[in-house]
């Protein structure tokens, strides 16, 4: 008997969407975060670091070590640079790399209280 083949599922390029929120920059990340599109991650956050962002990873369907550390890492600039960063929603693959590294709680801690966004 034959085993079925299962096809590898298709490659999803990472996207990022910067969003005006009510009180917090929103940003929306789409496709893999590894080490190919965590570069880009960084080019779209850096900048940000003395904003209050909240980053919306509900349509990350893979994230590895690399997007881990990318995400503590930008955790702590923010903070030093006077601002903070936020998960919002995570994809159950993200809550599950999250959970079993024990990172769940702070990377999802709201940020810090902020004036209004528009003042930053």
């Amino acid at each position: 008997m034959r085993s079925p083949i299962s096809a590898v599922p298709p490659y999803a390029p990472l996207s990022v969407e910067i969003v005006n929120g009510p009180r917090h920059l929103l940003v929306r990340v789409r496709g893999e975060l590894d080490c190919d599109t965590g570069p880009d991650l960084f080019a779209a956050l850096a900048p940000l670091a003395h904003r209050y962002v909240e980053l919306d990873f509900s349509h990350v369907p893979f994230m590895d070590s690399t997007g881990l550390g990318l995400l503590l890492s930008q955790r702590r600039a923010s903070r030093r640079a006077g601002g903070d960063l936020s998960l919002l929603h995570c994809s159950p693959p993200v809550r599950r790399v999250l959970d079993v590294t024990r990172t769940f709680a702070h990377l999802t801690a709201p940020c810090d209280t902020a004036p209004d966004s528009s003042a930053n």
